[in-house]
């Protein structure tokens, strides 16, 4: 039938293909995190190891969005979304949360293993630029999760890493964190975990933590002119 009404004529032909259109691209700009998986609450845990899937976490909301910038030495809120200004410093922020219920880790399923972090950091110059952070574990369900952030700005930038910011805290390591590795910013990523690096993380709460590092725009100098006309 979809065929029959496209050759009757052209007028209903773009209107079929504009409405096919928005049901294949809204989802997939709607949805800037992935994989598409079951999601938990506090009140219901997963009963096996998966990462950021809770809904109405008291601290971020829906953990599915994971990935948030603000501007480094406020208490701004986080956003998906940041218009950046020169000589400005930024924190980009990924929230890990092993969501196993607790009662799990004592038989060890609840008991994430080679959790891992990786970053996409791009090194372009552009108007805008997008930074992907994504958690995997060996035994989780999906193995996968991961959640984007934007930089932007009407004039051609792109973004350094501020050496030394790059951390993971939790209730073991404290607020000041622990370095971890640069390997983070390629394919290999770095190995997370509770009270060493050692890629194990339990379920619950007390068992989260975030990754951060610190970025700063960089825009082309402008050109400052002075012109003198002189007249005989």
């Amino acid at each position: 039938k979809l065929f029959t009404i496209m050759r009757k004529g052209p007028k209903r032909t773009s209107a079929i293909l504009a409405i096919l259109a928005a049901v294949v691209i809204v989802p997939a700009a709607v949805l800037a995190w992935g994989p598409g998986r079951p999601t938990y609450t506090i009140e219901h845990p997963a009963d096996h190891v998966t990462f950021n899937s809770i809904t109405n976490n008291p601290n971020i909301g829906d953990e599915r969005n994971f990935v948030g910038i603000r501007e480094s030495g406020t208490n701004n809120l986080w956003t998906d979304n940041m218009n950046v200004q020169k000589d400005k410093e930024y924190t980009v922020r990924a929230y890990v949360h092993n969501n196993a219920a607790s009662s799990l880790n004592e038989s060890g399923v609840g008991i994430a293993k080679d959790v891992k972090a990786r970053v996409n950091l791009p090194t372009t110059t552009a108007k805008s630029i997008q930074v992907d952070g994504m958690i995997s574990s060996s035994n989780a369900s999906p193995k996968d999760v991961w959640d984007q952030a934007t930089f932007t700005n009407s004039k051609d930038f792109n973004l350094a890493y501020v050496a030394g910011s790059l951390k993971f805290e939790n209730n073991a390591f404290g607020a000041a964190g622990t370095p971890i590795s640069e390997s983070v910013f390629t394919n290999t990523g770095a190995l997370l975990g509770y009270n060493q690096l050692d890629g194990k993380i339990p379920g619950c709460f007390q068992y989260a933590g975030y990754l951060s590092f610190k970025v700063k725009p960089q825009f082309a100098p402008e050109a400052n002119f002075e012109m003198s006309k002189q007249v005989r």
